[in-house]
């Protein structure tokens, strides 16, 4: 392995300098001479994020003179390569994905660029976002690590499992996820049935006995308290053996989070996030129960009251400041961005709101609530032909034309032609509303109103 220590020192000055075209030249001459050297991915990641904060701008190797080196190409290296110097050139998630498959390409023919695309897998879990198919192929890779030792990596074996399991909870229509996380889990209990060579010991058969107790336990879905209790003994138990595991840490923040103690989960995530200061997912679980401790205090106020007044004020301003954050970390992820808008909106930054909401409308999931935050923003600004296109765009999407949402939309859009003189088209959704709801607020009237007008 070729000594790279001298040029990843000078990295290291670059990038503290803020000299990260120059960092990630040097970096990219490096993959070129060592692709397998998990030190360059370690250099390359946090210079990569700072690229991307600073929008991607300056040139060098990493920059736009980069895309020239993007040829498509058969082979696993090159595209290996590749993939790499776009990463340090953009610095996001799509970007990284395609870097870890091609490490998981590149790894069947070069067996140690199989820890560097374990490495990227987990910088990609880190960063919040779900993909099934990085889940799956970082699952085999812990399961090829694992079969590498002769079976005795019993750590590779339970990141292995934790992986799968991972992705069989978040995808349970996956086609093979559970089939396979079964196996693999027989495969554990066999292994330790038949460790040292006592699988006749009546010891042996007691202990594997407890075993599978304690795999099935650990693996369940928890319906009430005493399944957590149990589950978080068998934890506590590994806690012992395994501090530093951070997905142990994060298994017994979720289970406590789950029956209520919010003190217990905060500490364990707080925990694990000690252990990887790096992993986001750990910061949004953690941005998740300050914001649910907020909510509780303001559900224990009485209502209308000054001290509710200003929990709420406080309220927003954690959730605010959260999904500020998570925009600025996960820019790609809508959900965010949706739910900043809604609370921004709430404490009237309209113009804020408006230009979060222009960009969750183009998600097929956020497309209904975002067309009718627009259609309130554009109403707010006193524009008012947008805000009519808004809601005659939001209406379609309601499924249920008698609920509060669907009711409220009609009748603003309604108001909303009222005011701009359309009465022809007012009336007609005034119409629509009182045959819908006689009652809905002074709908009725005004429809009078207009036609005797």
């Amino acid at each position: 392995m070729p000594d790279l220590s001298k040029h990843l020192t000078r990295v290291k000055q670059l990038a503290d300098k803020g000299a990260t075209d120059d960092a990630l030249t040097i970096l990219g001459e490096c993959f070129e001479v060592d692709p397998a050297n998990p030190e360059i991915v370690k250099h390359l990641i946090p210079i990569a994020r700072r690229k991307a904060k600073e929008g991607n701008k300056g040139g060098g190797l990493f920059g736009l003179g980069s895309l020239k080196l993007a040829i498509p190409s058969n082979d696993p290296l090159k595209q290996y390569v590749s993939a790499a110097k776009t990463y340090g050139k953009t610095g996001d998630s799509k970007a990284l994905v395609s870097f870890f498959e091609a490490a998981v390409k590149l790894a069947a023919t070069m067996k140690p660029v199989g820890d560097v695309a374990i490495m990227l897998g987990e910088e990609f879990r880190a960063t919040g976002l779900f993909n099934d198919k990085v889940l799956w192929q970082l699952a085999h890779l812990y399961m090829e690590r694992f079969n590498a030792s002769g079976k005795k990596d019993e750590q590779a074996l339970e990141k292995a499992l934790a992986t799968m399991s991972a992705l069989d909870k978040a995808m349970p229509s996956h086609p093979e996820a559970g089939r396979t996380l079964k196996n693999w889990m027989a495969l554990q209990s066999m292994l330790k049935r038949t460790s040292a060579g006592q699988a006749t010991d009546y010891r042996t058969q007691i202990a594997s006995t407890e075993a599978a107790r304690r795999q099935e336990v650990l693996n369940r879905n928890i319906r009430t308290v005493e399944d957590a209790r149990e589950v978080l003994r068998y934890i506590d138990e590994d806690l012992q053996k395994m501090p530093g595991d951070k997905f142990l840490w994060v298994k017994k923040g979720d289970i406590h989070r789950r029956i209520n103690e919010i003190a217990e989960a905060r500490r364990s995530y707080e925990q694990a996030q000690q252990i990887d200061p790096h992993d986001f997912t750990i910061t949004i679980k953690l941005g998740d129960l300050r914001i649910h401790e907020a909510q509780e205090r303001l559900k224990n106020l009485p209502p209308g009251s000054a001290e509710a007044q200003a929990a709420r004020k406080q309220l927003l301003e954690i959730e605010i400041a959260e999904y500020r954050m998570r925009v600025e970390r996960q820019p790609t992820d809508m959900n965010h961005r949706f739910n900043l808008a809604r609370n921004l909106l709430t404490i009237g930054d309209i113009d804020g709101a408006a230009a979060e909401f222009q960009k969750t409308v183009n998600d097929p999931r956020l497309r209904k609530g975002s067309h009718r935050g627009l259609a309130i923003c554009f109403a707010k600004r006193g524009l008012i032909d947008l805000a009519i296109q808004q809601y005659k765009l939001f209406l379609p999407l309601v499924e249920d034309e008698l609920s509060e949402e669907a009711k409220d939309g009609r009748y603003q859009l309604a108001r909303l032609l009222e005011d701009r003189g359309s009465t022809a088209e007012a009336i007609a959704e005034y119409e629509k509303l009182v045959s819908l709801d006689l009652n809905y607020k002074d709908a009725a009237q005004r429809l009078s109103r207009l036609r005797s007008g």
